[in-house]
């Protein structure tokens, strides 16, 4: 793969989109995280993560959805780090950390493993059934099953132990990166560890905070709601065809 620079091995709700924009002010831009499956996505991508899910010509598959960027961070492509360093060997690792494996389940909870925090297992399934329906693109269902794959339980179960799933991650990148290629990073380190490490001048600007669990959770309603609008108008429009149809064609 040419062009990438930084691997981002950190899983989501790690500072991962405030890492995205620092990533992208000290030059390494374009910066693949999450929002660009949604927001910029690869022709065909759903069938990509299909072919990486089979492990069906997985390297042409990670070619073809981040091929041109010069970093990533976030899922989905923080679960590939491994196959991102034999392609890119001489790209540097940063693995994003919260204060803590309780903190980063706090986080989660309120966010992408909204599911996780279900109460019994009706509630669980009846989430999972609305996030599918109206919340989440096709390809997400394949990343989702990527990441169970990836992390051998289910992220969005109750039953799920997160903290341990987040400390058994963390150990495993630190098991597999070189220590001269990684380092480990809390965004509220600011800018001087990551500019030292990956060898760039120090920015004027503040180090970038963004997206946050509130900020998160108000982007969500303000989603459901214009769903909640377009379903509305939905079946308004057949309400009104059926009865057109009741009245006058019959």
């Amino acid at each position: 793969m040419s062009g990438l620079q930084v691997i981002g091995a950190g899983l989501g709700r790690t500072g991962t989109l405030s890492m995205k924009q620092a990533l992208e002010d000290l030059g390494f831009n374009p910066c693949h995280h999450m929002k660009e499956t949604f927001f910029n996505p690869r022709p065909n991508q759903k069938s990509h993560f299909q072919d990486i899910l089979q492990e069906n010509n997985k390297e042409q598959a990670l070619e073809a959805l981040f091929g041109g960027y010069k970093a990533m961070v976030d899922y989905p492509g923080c679960m590939f780090y491994e196959d991102f360093m034999k392609m890119n060997p001489d790209a540097k690792v940063i693995l994003t950390v919260r204060d803590s494996p309780e903190a980063w389940v706090k986080s989660v909870d309120a966010t992408i493993f909204g599911g996780h925090g279900a109460s019994n297992w009706f509630s669980w399934k009846f989430h999972l059934l609305i996030r599918t329906m109206f919340l989440e693109g096709p390809h997400l269902l394949v990343i989702r099953k990527i990441m169970m794959k990836t992390h051998g339980v289910d992220p969005s179960d109750p039953k799920t132990d997160l903290a341990q799933m987040y400390t058994d991650w963390v150990n495993r990148v630190k098991e597999t990166v070189p220590a001269e290629k990684l380092l480990v990073f809390n965004v509220k380190q600011g800018w001087k560890p990551l500019c030292d490490f990956l060898g760039v001048p120090v920015p004027d600007t503040p180090f970038p905070r963004v997206n946050s669990t509130k900020e998160f959770q108000a982007n969500k309603k303000r989603q459901k709601t214009r769903l909640l609008l377009k379903f509305v108008v939905l079946v308004g429009l057949i309400s009104a065809s059926a009865f057109y149809l009741l009245k006058f064609a019959f």
